[in-house]
């Protein structure tokens, strides 16, 4: 019975990966974002809906979705994708909620290690940006020695952001332009935006040309603002615990629609 039903689970997997696959070809006829980014919003939410026990029980099941929306934008050939784990203003919920977000962060980035170590993530390079400071010295040692074993992979750029917001971004990138051009006190002090621009946690990456935020809020909440001035904001209903294959097909062809649009705006912001 048991190797009955591992054979129909084969097929099955089988036969998902194919069509999958079958799909992606189809949507690949058309422009593909060079940069997504997620604001994974709805975990406690999910948590609630199915009555899950613990303060970090729907950010566990969120991070299966993370899983398979970096493969599903990798088997696609997105380039780049942003996550927006965990922002400045998360530290001010209760106690135990942080801790329980911060180990569970802490045990995902040691188990990402040892596949890297293990050369099973090769395709995959991994960045954290934001204030890394905030973090505990555990957490930001482990997200360092990530960094430092896929930097050479080659691949899909998957950028973590943590204890982040677009305000707190600003204020240090206009500190440190500052800083870079203070070379002679006696010259008067003059920032151009791209002195700024430099100076951002993610100006490691290209502007995103897509922003897919789940939950069904219609929102930035202080994520990469100046950075998405010009980016498609999707917005969908389902919790991002629920994220699947779907709901990523439908925001890149509501891009591919939109995509002669977009690229007249970026136009003119780059003139």
């Amino acid at each position: 019975m048991r190797e009955h039903v591992g054979k129909s689970s084969k097929l099955f997997n089988g036969f998902t990966s194919i069509m999958r696959r079958f799909i992606f070809k189809v949507l690949c006829v058309g422009p593909i974002p060079n940069h997504i980014s997620f604001i994974m919003d709805g975990n406690r939410r999910f948590a609630k809906k199915h009555n899950l026990q613990g303060p970090d029980a729907g950010h566990r099941a969120g991070f299966v979705s993370v899983t398979y929306v970096l493969q599903y934008c990798q088997e696609i050939g997105v380039p780049y994708v942003t996550l927006y784990a965990f922002g400045i203003d998360n530290f001010k919920r209760e106690p135990e909620e942080v801790k329980c977000m911060m180990d569970l962060m802490l045990e995902k980035i040691e188990l990402t290690i040892d596949q890297a170590i293990s050369g099973n993530l090769k395709d995959l390079k991994v960045i954290f940006a934001g204030d890394l400071n905030l973090l505990n010295e555990r957490l930001k040692v482990a997200a360092q020695s990530l960094m430092e074993l896929t930097e050479q992979n080659r691949g899909l750029v998957a950028v973590v952001i943590v204890a982040y917001s677009t305000s707190h971004e600003i204020v240090q990138a206009i500190r440190e332009s500052c800083v870079r051009k203070c070379v002679d006190g006696d010259s008067p002090l003059v920032l151009e935006m791209s002195d700024v621009e430099e100076c951002m946690y993610t100006s490691i990456v290209p502007d995103p040309d897509l922003v897919i935020r789940s939950g069904g809020i219609d929102r930035l909440s202080n994520f990469m603002t100046w950075q998405s001035s010009r980016s498609l904001l999707h917005t969908t209903a389902a919790l991002w615990p629920e994220l699947g294959l779907w709901h990523l097909v439908w925001a890149i062809l509501k891009f591919q629609r939109m995509h002669d649009y977009l690229q007249k705006k970026k136009k003119q912001k780059l003139d």
